[in-house]
């Protein structure tokens, strides 16, 4: 499978934030959900909050940056609640800015490892988030591009941020549209890269 993988310093903990780093429809919801049940942890979604905050998006009239960052918010707050209760978290969030992984790496005595979702194939990409798109209504992911072009719109909008620097994270890159590698063997990979750091530390 293409990829590659980087390791900082690992840390002396046993509780893991795997934070998944990705632009919608890149496959990181699939990979997220195979790899919190291979590790047996609870999965923070981001779009679960997003999806409640429609009602509060109209009242607002729009102001979606504020409702977007209300929802990193909670989703931080979330995570810190289940790692306090000795939990490793798989959180499932775009990581489109460097901020939101400085907020991750402030959460209490968590190893955090970032799994960026990285699809090789533009073509099975642009298939699969329009098929999504297809299926998206007024509810949940109502907030997510629907077509391809809606997604160029939102990455030009990003201005470049997303390829931030992620310092001594340590990080592993798959391919989710690699047809021979399902969302179980990156699970299994994210999983043995995780014992590794984990083993190092010890």
């Amino acid at each position: 499978m293409a990829g590659e993988e980087q390791s900082g310093p690992p840390a002396a903990v046993e509780r893991v934030v795997v934070a998944m780093k990705g632009h919608p429809g890149s496959g990181k919801s699939t990979a997220a959900h195979a790899i919190a049940a291979a590790l047996r942890c609870p999965l923070l979604d981001k779009d679960d909050v997003r999806d409640c905050t429609l009602r509060l998006e109209r009242a607002a009239a729009g102001d979606s940056g504020m409702l977007n960052e209300l929802s990193y918010a909670v989703l931080w707050r979330v995570a810190e609640k289940q790692l306090r209760l000795g939990l490793s978290v798989v959180v499932d969030s775009p990581l489109s800015r460097r901020a939101h992984l400085d907020e991750l790496a402030r959460l209490p005595a968590a190893l955090v490892v970032v799994v960026e979702c990285r699809p090789g194939d533009e073509d099975e990409w642009r298939r699969r988030l329009e098929e999504r798109g297809d299926l998206l209504a007024d509810g949940d992911g109502w907030h997510k591009p629907k077509t391809w072009d809606e997604l160029e719109r939102l990455v030009e909008g990003y201005r470049g941020c997303t390829d931030y620097d992620i310092g001594d994270v340590p990080r592993i890159v798959v391919d989710t549209t690699d047809p021979m590698v399902g969302a179980e063997a990156i699970a299994a990979r994210v999983e043995d890269f995780i014992r590794s750091l984990l083993a190092r530390a010890h």
